[in-house]
């Protein structure tokens, strides 16, 4: 019986990579930069996931221009230091070239900035195991998961030859964005509990299953049906 998942789609932050030490450095160099009291540093949790342009807005009450700056300043610590400052978690290398091995397509939709998304993952070893990386481009202010994962989808459909459908596709994250921007995109989605997002969150988005660990996600890819 052929798989039910031949495409599995990652979230990067917080699904495949530890990253919350580099960006809260970075992020706390931007607020301080803007003439902003940073505040407790768990607090940035909320900054993982989202487009940071929006969140400075959101969560410290920034005018668009102030954000601008401040995602200016950002960029600049991130881009300097943050960036390498990251570590895959423990069973997601062997998952990924589990799933590799079993045949499957694997590609990374993030909200990161695509160039500062493949640095991270070339930094880290990973990038041999996908075939794509679709993220926005740095100067895109506003992107949603949903618009990414179309774009995956779209990807797929144009580069593979093998009568690909979206039922074939299952997205992989840790936050609501990502359960969510599947719902949008029609496909299923797979939410891990290693990483930024709690059960409740992705419960509440509407997750397909949940997965405690990266081997919990071969488990589920790698059945022949649910």
């Amino acid at each position: 019986m052929e798989a039910l998942y031949q495409y599995i789609i990652f979230d990067l932050d917080g699904t495949l990579i530890k990253s919350e030490e580099g960006l809260y450095d970075s992020i706390t160099y931007a607020l301080e930069k803007s003439g902003v009291h940073p505040g407790d540093r768990k607090d940035m949790k909320r900054m993982i996931g989202p487009v940071l342009w929006e969140s400075f807005q959101k969560f410290y009450n920034m005018s668009a221009e102030e954000a601008d700056r401040a995602n200016a300043y950002f960029t600049e610590a991130y881009d300097r230091e943050g960036i390498y400052n990251v570590s895959i978690y423990e069973g997601v290398e062997q998952m990924l070239e589990t799933l590799r091995n079993a045949g499957r397509i694997l590609l990374v939709v993030t909200a990161k900035p695509r160039d500062m998304a493949e640095t991270v993952l070339k930094h880290t070893g990973i990038d041999q195991y996908f075939q794509a990386v679709i993220g926005p481009a740095r100067e895109d202010k506003k992107t949603d998961k949903g618009s990414l994962l179309k774009k995956a989808l779209s990807f797929l459909a144009t580069t593979r030859t093998d009568h690909f459908h979206n039922e074939q596709a299952v997205m992989v994250g840790d936050r609501r964005f990502d359960i969510e921007g599947a719902g949008e995109a029609g496909i299923r989605s797979i939410g891990v509990l290693y990483g930024y997002g709690d059960r409740q969150e992705l419960i509440s988005a509407g997750v397909t299953y949940l997965a405690e660990t990266p081997a919990d996600v071969v488990k589920l890819i790698c059945r022949e049906s649910v």
